[in-house]
């Protein structure tokens, strides 16, 4: 790496520390919910940072910079999530419609039915904008292809915020169980769905079990 390109990634890295502590300092002002919450607040410095990681990776790119997600997990996404052309309320707050397509209470309306196809474009572009790009972004640690695949299963459900805790465990080194099942609600009525999910990304990450 050149002097200048070593120089580019430390500015990125430490705007990357910057962002992070401001992040924390905003949700803990909102009283946030890490795990579902989406504030305007804090939606720009999420894209501050997937911006700092995608400079980060064009000049020195991680294992997982070049990765995309297999028909595998396509498949299994899709089947967890369900596919429904009218809007689904969900109990804790907000509507999804076509494969889990999120619209938060107060936001903009989901649209009143989709049509299978629309179906299809909406998962195709959440996919990659709600999983694999913070997969690329956080995730610095060689992967296989089945992490890969169960990373963007988790992140697909969560903020970014949450999401870079697992990736900050697999960085480690460590196994990402125990950060993942930071979100699973504990003591309510969504925990037993939660450990469900966590429990089949485990699976995949552990033993390629596309289930």
């Amino acid at each position: 790496m050149t002097h200048a390109a070593a120089a580019l990634t430390i500015t990125a890295a430490a705007l990357l520390l910057v962002a992070s502590w401001h992040r924390g300092e905003v949700e803990a002002a909102l009283g946030l919910d890490t795990e579902t919450d989406a504030p305007p607040a804090a939606d720009w410095i999420d894209e501050m940072n997937a911006g700092i990681a995608a400079i980060s990776n064009a000049i020195a790119p991680t294992p997982a910079a070049g990765m995309m997600p297999s028909e595998g997990l396509r498949a299994m996404l899709k089947q967890g999530e369900a596919l429904r052309l009218v809007p689904y309320r969900l109990g804790d707050g907000g509507q999804t419609i076509g494969y889990g397509r999120y619209y938060p209470d107060g936001g903009p309306a989901a649209p009143g039915s989709i049509t299978r196809q629309e179906a299809e474009e909406f998962f195709d572009a959440d996919l990659e904008a709600r999983a694999a790009r913070w997969v690329r972004a956080y995730v610095s640690a060689p992967l296989q292809q089945h992490e890969f695949d169960a990373l963007c299963h988790m992140a697909y459900n969560l903020r970014p915020a949450s999401f870079k805790t697992i990736a900050d465990a697999v960085n480690a080194g460590s196994d990402p169980e125990a950060a993942s099942l930071q979100f699973i609600r504990a003591g309510s009525s969504l925990e037993r769905g939660l450990r469900n999910r966590r429990a089949v990304e485990i699976a995949l990450y552990r033993q390629g079990t596309y289930a």
